[in-house]
Parts: structure tokens; C-alpha cells; sequence
């Protein structure tokens, strides 16, 4: 025998009982199969171990693709599945600071309570996870003997705020004119009011990041000034030469990303807030994606201005607000153009010259908003969705749903979400589909007595006659 081998024997006991029948030889085949099986069996488990790992991994790479897309304002912040679970906020006020507030560095949405007209003007810091109120801050006494008070909070920055500027304005109960306005600072981490002073009757006020603009109307012109909103320094002055126009006056001075827009003489016009600056006057200026200045000339036709109001492009249709948006494909605008029919087209166009880039039929006269995420357009309307690459129109899927009820369309990064109706019932549902391929997902009642849905802070609400409740 070779040296490390060993051979099989098989002892006798003559006196012994007689052993057992041997079994049957075993098939020289069926010996080398059991010998492969012995040998190569952690294979097909070790098979089952990757593709198990391989799974996660793409798990993993789904969860961090959506994790990117949920920085983005208006994404839900978490994957929402089915059935829903519903927290009924405790109160009208403060599901009013929900909807209207900002975010706060703690995570927390702070925003303006107005009231009974009885009680303090406050802002309220509340959870959005649970709509429960954290803290409150008092920033006006009640109202005397007047029969309007004119409220307005902005925070300059479109991402979570430390500070709030408040404006309220009284009007006399006679003359329904203006008598006192003030300006309050509201700081969200103290919870304090910080400054508060005096503006003069009827003038309003923006925050636009670090400046503060304060816009007084005269009889000829709207005059601004602009400080440094921590220092108080001087920054600037202008004149935009036109009257106020009738209206509310937290309305007619606002912040649209970098640029200070002034509602007079029936236009908009829209002021460089680092230099006072007036970049454009129109009835439809507007600022859309990429902080581009647009004038809208009535349905037909989109002047485009540049991020200056220096711009010549042109593109027929109106232009489409998307949101969310994550700034992804950044020279493309998207227009809706009359063609004659009730459906209507949708373009790209370079969003510099207005030249066209690709076109698809619309959604008809009552579409979803769309969403742009990753350079991809998503859209819908009726039963319909779809998604397009958002560059050059290249179509991703197109997905029939059930029937459209409210046409906002969420997403939590992983799905579309749009409020339907149950072909059973006619009760309103929550419908989900896959972002990447439209697949149909889940769908879902809505909780008794909710029959929309919107977003904040990165969490879902439902809103009903009752209330609103926290969805999750």
C-alpha cells in the first residue's frame, strides 16, 4: 500500500452470528455521483449565498440612489408603505404652522399661528413627525378695535432657518386704511423674539439670504432699502417707479431665489437683492429653475431673461414649474404650447435660446405637476404616468394607474405617489409606483375622513374636513 493511504478490510468472526444480507453492489455511476455531491455541495449554497448578497447590495445601492433624491425639498424623507398609519395633528393652528412654516436646523417646522383674533399673534415650533407643538413665542398683542391685521413670515433661505422676519400691519376699522406696521425678529433656536421695530404704516418687508428689503410705497414710486439683516449696516437704496397696486401688503414684496420681486401697477418687477438693481418689469415675470428671470406673455409665447434680465431667448408655450426639482439638467426648461388640441405638447428647450429640444404630447387640460429627479421628467394625468429623460425627451415607461383623484404628484424617492379612487368604493386611495419603471406597487386607502395629500420637512400629510393627520 502507498504511504498515507488506506485500504478497507473486513474482519470475520467465525462463531459469530451470521451477518445480515449485504446490500446490493452500489452502481459504479451512482458511486462517482455521490462522490461529486460529497465533494461540490457547498457550491449550490455558496450559488444562493451571492445572489443573496448581490440582492443586498442592490438594496443598498436603491437605498443610498434614494437617499440622494430625498435631499431634495418637497421628497419624502422615508420610504412610505402600505397601510398607512395616521396621527391626527391636535390642532387647526397648528397644522396651519405645518403647512405654512419652515424647516429649523433641530428638525423642527416653525411657522406663524395668527388665532382668535383675542389672543397673541405666535409662531409655534412643531414636530412634523407628530404635529405635536414644541414651543411657542409670542410676537404681537391682540388687535385693538380693528377689523384686519395683515400677517407675513419669510425666512430668506430656501433650506432649514434660524430666524424669521415678521410683518403685521393693522388697518383702521373705519377707514380700512393701513395705521401701524411692524416688523418682528424671531429667532428659532432661542425661541425668543430677538429685535422688533416700527415700519412705516403699509411698507412690507423680504429677507433674501443675508439682506433684509424694505420696500415703502409712495405715490409715484416703491421705495427700497436694503441692510444687512444681522448688522443692520446699509447695503442699498432704489426706486422702482410705480405705484403700489391694491392689495394685501404682505403680497407685493417677496423673495424669489436671489431676486427681490415687487408687485406695483399691476406688474411684477423683479430687483437684484445684492445690488437694488431693477432687472425686469412685466405683467408675467417670474423667476423659474436655475434662478432665471421669465416674462410670460400670455399663453402663447415665454420671453427668457437670463438670471440678470439681460437674456433674449425666446420659446413659444408657458413655462412649467416642476417640484420637486433637484436642479438636475440645468439648461433645459420645460413648456406647455397650444397646438390646437384639448391634449396640447409638452417641450424641452434650451433654457438660454428657447430652442427646442424634444416634444411630447401633454396631459390635456388637468395634468399632474411634474417632478424632475436625477435628469429625469415625470409626469401624468387621468390614468396615466410617465417618465422622459429629461435632456432630450427620451421616453423611460409610460404606466396606466387607476383613476386620478388630486392631481399632486409625491415622491419618497423609491415611488410615485397620487391620490385615486377605488374602483370598488369611490373612496379615495393612495396609489403607489415604481420610479424606475412605473410598475404599479401598492395601493392603499386613505384613513376615514382624509381626501388629499401634501408634503413638508420631509414627511406625508393627509388633509380632510377633520384635520390634518401625520401619514406614514
Amino acid at each position: 500500500m502507498g504511504a498515507g493511504r488506506m485500504a478497507d478490510v473486513q474482519l470475520e468472526d467465525a462463531d459469530g452470528p451470521a451477518p445480515p444480507d449485504a446490500p446490493a453492489p452500489e452502481p459504479a455511476r451512482a458511486r462517482r455521483a455521490r462522490a461529486l455531491l460529497r465533494r461540490w455541495w457547498p457550491l449550490p449554497v455558496a450559488g444562493a449565498v451571492a445572489v443573496v448578497a448581490w440582492q443586498v447590495a442592490a438594496d443598498a445601492r436603491a437605498e443610498s440612489a434614494a437617499e440622494a433624491l430625498r435631499a431634495t425639498p418637497g421628497v419624502i424623507s422615508s420610504t412610505v408603505t402600505a397601510p398607512l398609519d395616521a396621527t391626527w395633528v391636535a390642532s387647526p393652528e397648528l397644522a396651519s404652522a405645518l403647512y405654512g412654516g419652515v424647516r429649523t436646523p433641530s428638525g423642527l417646522v416653525a411657522g406663524l399661528v395668527p388665532g382668535d383674533p383675542s389672543e397673541p399673534v405666535r409662531v409655534h415650533g412643531v414636530d412634523p413627525a407628530t404635529g405635536a407643538e414644541v414651543w411657542r413665542v409670542d410676537v404681537a398683542d391682540p388687535p385693538a378695535d380693528l377689523t384686519t391685521r395683515d400677517l407675513g413670515c419669510e425666512s430668506g433661505t430656501d433650506g432649514p432657518a434660524r430666524t424669521l422676519w415678521c410683518v403685521l400691519t393693522d388697518y383702521g376699522a373705519e377707514s380700512g386704511e393701513p395705521t401701524s406696521t411692524r416688523l418682528v425678529e424671531v429667532h428659532l433656536g432661542d425661541h425668543a423674539v430677538r429685535t422688533e421695530r416700527d415700519l412705516d404704516p403699509g411698507a412690507a418687508a423680504t429677507v433674501v439670504g443675508g439682506t433684509l428689503v424694505v420696500g415703502t410705497p409712495g405715490e409715484d414710486a416703491v421705495r427700497l432699502v436694503a441692510t444687512d439683516a444681522g448688522t443692520g449696516e446699509p447695503r442699498w437704496a432704489a426706486d422702482v417707479p410705480a405705484p403700489l397696486a391694491p392689495g394685501p401688503v404682505s403680497a407685493w414684496l417677496t423673495r424669489a431665489g436671489s431676486h427681490v420681486l415687487v408687485s406695483a401697477a399691476g406688474a411684477t418687477w423683479a430687483v437684484d437683492a445684492e445690488t437694488g438693481s431693477v432687472q425686469a418689469g412685466g405683467s408675467g415675470v417670474g423667476v423659474v429653475r436655475g434662478d432665471r428671470l421669465v416674462e410670460q406673455l400670455g399663453s402663447s409665447r415665454t420671453l427668457l431673461l437670463g438670471t440678470d434680465g439681460t437674456g433674449t431667448g425666446e420659446a413659444d408655450g408657458q413655462v412649467q414649474l416642476m417640484a420637486p426639482d433637484d436642479g438636475s439638467a440645468p439648461g433645459v426648461l420645460v413648456v406647455e404650447v397650444a397646438d390646437g388640441s384639448l391634449q396640447r405638447l409638452l417641450r424641452g428647450v434650451d433654457a438660454t435660446t428657447g430652442g427646442v429640444l424634444w416634444e411630447r404630447p401633454s396631459d390635456g387640460m388637468a395634468p399632474t405637476n411634474r417632478v424632475l429627479l436625477d435628469g429625469v421628467l415625470y409626469g401624468g394625468g387621468g390614468t396615466t404616468l410617465w417618465a422622459v429623460d429629461a435632456a432630450t425627451g427620451e421616453e423611460r415607461w409610460t404606466a396606466e394607474g387607476g383613476m386620478l383623484d388630486d392631481y399632486r404628484l409625491i415622491t419618497d424617492g423609491v415611488h410615485l405617489l397620487r391620490v385615486g379612487r377605488s374602483p370598488d368604493d369611490g373612496g379615495p386611495v393612495l396609489a403607489a409606483y415604481d420610479l424606475g419603471s412605473g410598475r404599479a406597487a401598492w395601493t392603499t386607502p386613505l384613513p376615514p375622513g382624509v381626501d388629499g395629500v401634501w408634503t413638508q420637512a420631509g414627511y406625508l400629510y393627509g388633509q380632510g374636513e377633520d384635520g390634518v393627520v401625520v401619514l406614514r
